[in-house]
């Protein structure tokens, strides 16, 4: 009887451990104030100090209301992102991957600027108020 109940305290305590260990990040939608000007609809994702490349990151091109995709990609292992650009003179960027903050902004596309985006992403708050 004894044995059975350590088994059982083992075995709860297991699951606790897990359940503690593998908490959720609580993210927190940024967005980026004002148009941001660029040369394309492309550049890099990075994100933490000092800043690291995101690979992996979902770059979608939205519609204006923010509730349709209109084409989405992926960062590739630098961080280097790059979608077609559709006609028009105003586009909706939204940035995520697991782990941190979604990123949302309005870009403007002017042959006259001489860089791509630049997107840091902030790394989420875990449900224990840490970041990992």
């Amino acid at each position: 009887m004894i044995m059975k109940i350590q088994k059982l305290l083992v075995f709860f305590g297991a699951i606790l451990s897990l359940a503690v260990g593998h908490g959720h990040a609580q993210t927190t939608l940024v967005e980026q104030e004002g148009v941001v000007l660029t040369r394309s609809l492309s550049g890099h994702v990075d994100a933490g100090t000092p800043k690291v490349p995101v690979k992996a990151a979902t770059v979608e091109l939205c519609s204006s209301d923010w509730k349709t995709v209109l084409a989405s990609t992926k960062t590739d292992d630098s961080g280097y992102f790059s979608l077609d650009r559709p006609a028009g003179k105003l586009f909706y960027i939204r940035v995520s991957s697991p782990g941190l903050n979604p990123f949302q902004l309005r870009v403007r596309v002017s042959k006259h600027v001489a860089h791509d985006l630049t997107i840091d992403l902030i790394v989420a708050t875990w449900a224990d108020g840490l970041t990992r």
